[in-house]
């Protein structure tokens, strides 16, 4: 799996081939594991291993992750990936589809699935406990904890000024929320990109 030529169109860049990419997730029993996903289109699943890994099932990340849904070692492990198989795209994929229910199960009292899915990609990217800390930030000052743009996204964002991150209701500290806001916004931003370029 590779990203060849990028072509731009307008100001909006199209990979053409990133096409055979998205119709190899597409098929065999990856759709299978994808159909299981509480909703989840598998264009978004797409999104997210392409803002993750570009399509490159042989990264690594300077933290550590690895393949095409660029996994934490123990992230990877838990969702049942040996260490040799961290680069197998199937398997990669595989397991990233079980931590994103994971993290859909873990914000399934945020009851509108459009407001879940921004909160599930911010902590796909962070880990959940940075994005509990934001909806506590966002408790306290009167935001809504179920929202995520300009209520929670803004609490994720302040993580880095110690005024917020040494309150009370943050238990996890320090965090550089800007980097998971804007993960958030280039993963959809794909998404509607390829529901232009291909069919559910």
């Amino acid at each position: 799996l590779t990203i060849g030529i990028l072509f731009t169109v307008g100001s909006a860049g199209v990979a053409l081939s990133q096409l055979p990419t998205l119709k190899w997730i597409r098929g065999g029993k990856r759709m299978n594991w994808l159909m299981g996903m509480n909703g989840w289109d598998w264009r978004l699943v797409a999104a997210v291993a392409y803002n993750e890994s570009k399509f490159d099932p042989n990264i690594v990340s300077w933290a550590g992750a690895s393949g095409l849904m660029q996994l934490m070692p123990s992230t990877a492990r838990h969702f049942g990936l040996s260490e040799i198989d961290f680069r197998n795209p199937e398997l990669s994929i595989k397991a990233g589809a079980k931590y994103i229910k994971y993290l859909n199960d873990v914000f399934s009292d945020i009851k509108s699935q459009q407001e879940r899915t921004k909160f599930v990609l911010a902590s796909y990217n962070s880990g959940p406990a940075h994005i509990s800390d934001a909806r506590a930030l966002a408790i306290k000052y009167k935001k809504n904890p179920n929202v995520w743009d300009n209520n929670v996204e803004t609490y994720i964002r302040l993580k880095s000024n110690p005024e917020y991150y040494n309150d009370e209701v943050c238990k996890h500290g320090y965090f550089r929320g800007n980097e998971t806001a804007d993960y958030v916004d280039l993963v959809l931003q794909k998404y509607e990109l390829y529901k232009l370029w291909v069919k559910k």
